[in-house]
């Protein structure tokens, strides 16, 4: 008899089922990818908009509060520095402008602006002076507590008019004798003007403080602020101190003043380009009368910014965009990809002149 021996079952993968257990594997791998590949897209994104947004914000507050300051204690001295002589550099002339817009001089073209106020914390209304001084002497005049060593101090209505303002730093002020008069020792204005009982004394405040700043952007956009003096009360000549940085990636920077000629409540919206509001006029082509007269209009500035995101979308398409209800527009052409972009306004009031009746 012969003993049957009993099938052993085969175990282990045929080469088809292999095959499709790869062909799934690749396919779930597949999905990973793409899945990681569009959260990748939505983070990028969101990041750059976020960033976009905090450098937009950022930059709107900080150019906000600096037009809000604009003209202030200037605006309470403004028709005795209405006197004074014009000049083509904005710190060199001490006409009581307020804020004064650079026209770009086209809608990508980016603006600049640079405001004037005073930071003084002792006294901001012009102090007269009690005797005749040369513009290279000591000064005497009636504010026993109006002025500090290191104060950046403008002399206002010497002759000749065409040299009738001198500005320069305090060295020493003496004590204030009974009736409140003090003598200030200061620094060489430079200029050949005398200062007799009809001149007012006027401070700026500390001299190592911006009174005048310059802002405007780079090519590499980079919002920055530049002040207009050296610590000690010259002009700057953008090296001491250099430009300061404040923001990255805005592109684009547009301004307007705006205007309330007819005294309606309803502002007029016009460009540093517009006649009489070029700088040129401003600082030295306006008659010093006409000057204050045209600067009681002014009650406002709007300020448009355009921002760009960090991150590169290479799925991103053309970016159209506009300020001021399209005052100003353009598009950001699609080249292999985008940016992404936002853009903020907002209105100030330049409370400072508003308030004054000048």
């Amino acid at each position: 008899m012969k003993t049957r021996q009993p099938l052993r079952l085969e175990q282990g993968f045929s080469l088809i089922e292999l095959m499709v257990g790869v062909v799934i594997g690749l396919i779930a791998i597949l999905v990973v990818y793409q899945v990681f590949a569009a959260a990748e897209g939505i983070k990028r994104n969101t990041t750059s908009v976020g960033d976009a947004q905090q450098n937009g914000l950022l930059s709107s507050f900080m150019l906000g509060i600096e037009l809000a300051n604009a003209g202030n204690g200037v605006a309470t001295a403004a028709r005795d520095l209405g006197a004074c002589p014009g000049s083509a550099n904005f710190a060199q002339t001490w006409r009581p402008i307020p804020v004064m817009i650079v026209d770009g001089g086209g809608p990508n073209i980016p603006d600049s602006f640079m405001v004037s106020y005073s930071v003084s914390n002792a006294v901001i209304a012009p102090a007269p002076f009690t005797t005749t001084a040369a513009a290279n002497a000591d000064y005497t005049v009636q504010s026993p507590t109006g002025f500090q060593v290191n104060d950046l101090i403008v002399a206002v209505g010497g002759t000749p008019a065409t040299s009738g303002c001198a500005a320069s730093k305090v060295t020493a002020v003496s004590a204030a004798d009974v009736n409140g008069v003090v003598t200030v020792s200061h620094t060489d204005p430079g200029v050949g003007a005398t200062f007799g009982n009809s001149a007012m004394l006027f401070n700026m405040g500390p001299a190592a403080s911006a009174q005048k700043v310059r802002y405007d952007l780079t090519a590499a956009g980079i919002l920055r602020s530049t002040a207009l003096f050296k610590t000690d009360g010259t002009p700057n000549d953008d090296t001491s101190p250099p430009p300061n940085p404040l923001a990255s990636n805005v592109v684009n920077m547009k301004l307007q003043y705006g205007l309330d000629t007819d005294k309606d409540g309803v502002l007029e919206w016009v460009s540093a380009g517009t006649s009489p509001w070029t700088p040129i006029e401003l600082m030295s082509g306006t008659p010093a009368n006409n000057l204050i007269v045209q600067l009681k209009t002014l009650k406002a500035v709007r300020i448009g910014i355009v921002v760009r995101g960090e991150q590169w979308d290479r799925d991103a398409p053309d970016v159209p965009w506009s300020l001021f209800g399209g005052a100003y527009s353009g598009t950001f052409v699609r080249a292999g990809g985008n940016y992404r972009y936002r853009t903020y306004e907002t209105v100030i009031p330049i409370r400072n002149e508003l308030w004054n009746s000048l």
